[in-house]
């Protein structure tokens, strides 16, 4: 299961760095500079306390703070689809640190259904992605980390991003 993984996110990175790099202007037409965003991540996530792997979906929305800033606040979703059930909800705080690499992350708040029993917990999230841009559309590869007193894992997937 790991090698897939390793080919998916090496075969979306070098997507990524596919696109022409040449520009005439002082600015990247590419880079996206909406001020609301949607996305959605699809991937696969190793969950380390379970020693398993299940499919991870992550949606969130994010505000950047003005038009040209590096900073965006939103709210996220994650849902780990495995026999039990891993639901967060997340503050974010989404941090550029190149034009298309952001790196989002913030605490949340897990609901986990475990044989039968609910609980909740405190939990983390963080989440590298990079990104390309068509016109209000953005895709690039996730790795994401998310943590709480039960469990921690890593994921690795797509990212899809609508720009408004």
């Amino acid at each position: 299961m790991k090698l897939p993984l390793l080919a998916l996110f090496l075969l979306l990175f070098s997507f990524s760095f596919a696109q022409d790099h040449d520009h005439d202007h002082d600015h990247d037409h590419s880079h996206d500079l909406h001020r609301h965003h949607l996305g959605l991540g699809l991937g696969a996530g190793s969950l380390f306390a379970e020693k398993e792997y299940a499919p991870v979906v992550h949606l969130h929305y994010l505000y950047r703070l003005t038009q040209h800033s590096p900073v965006s606040i939103g709210l996220g979703f994650e849902s780990i689809l495995d026999e039990h059930t891993h639901n967060t909800v997340s503050a974010l705080l989404n941090y550029e640190i190149l034009p298309r690499l952001s790196i989002v992350g913030g605490p949340g708040i897990t609901l986990a259904d475990e044989d039968g029993e609910s609980h909740t917990s405190m939990s983390g999230h963080v989440e590298m992605i990079y990104e390309f841009t068509v016109g209000s559309f953005h895709l690039g590869p996730m790795l994401g980390f998310g943590f709480d007193k039960e469990e921690s894992h890593a994921s690795l997937g797509i990212h899809i991003g609508l720009g408004f």
